[in-house]
């Protein structure tokens, strides 16, 4: 399931090494080298306490109850929304990132989403001009595995200290490169093709 893992279980793999309990023993390091490429500052101390989840529902919006595929509060809110191989549902990007604006308001904290695809595209529920506003102000980022998150579990590789976690994020960087990678080259092509 890790060697060849569906949607589900990335998102499994991200909230894992995000978690400052994580079985992988390097505390909250994985969430501040996160936070930092980020460019999201959180008060002394919040990582170590940082609440991690998966599936977490939103509330407090008109199509409450959706469910975000990992969501870290440390003192920010960042939310993580994975699409390996599935195309946005209706408004997504767009609820969520209206649920975290409710969730920080009136609250010194940031909120953040990362749109991770294997190429980097867009989410389709914003418009252009939502969209660069949002990506400006660093509330959204659109983020492919072969470059942003390849780059993350980079740092995440250098700054490891145990021998296992260091293995297994070396295989998690070759799968990336070796599967998703392609995957998202093909995407690009099969686009190119059609235009």
């Amino acid at each position: 399931e890790l060697i060849e893992p569906d949607e589900n279980k990335l998102s499994d793999i991200l909230k894992i090494l995000l978690d400052p309990s994580g079985d992988h023993g390097q505390g909250d390091l994985f969430l501040r080298l996160l936070l930092k490429q980020l460019k999201l500052h959180t008060g002394p101390g919040q990582t170590t306490r940082a609440v991690v989840r998966r599936e977490a529902p939103t509330y407090g919006i008109l199509k409450w109850r959706r469910r975000m595929d990992v969501l870290v509060e440390a003192g920010v809110l960042l939310a993580i929304e994975n699409k390996m191989d599935s195309a946005e549902q209706r408004d997504q990007v767009k609820d969520y990132l209206e649920h975290l604006r409710r969730c920080t308001s009136g609250r010194s904290g940031q909120s953040t989403l990362i749109y991770l695809t294997p190429e980097g595209r867009s989410p389709d529920s914003l418009t252009s001009a939502v969209l660069k506003q949002q990506m400006a102000n660093g509330r959204l980022h659109c983020w492919s595995y072969p470059k942003e998150l390849r780059s993350w579990l980079e740092s995440c590789h250098q700054e490891c200290a145990a021998a296992k976690i260091c293995d297994f994020l070396v295989d998690f960087m070759n799968y990336i490169e070796s599967t998703l990678k392609r995957e998202a080259e093909i995407s690009m092509e099969e686009e190119d093709n059609e235009e």
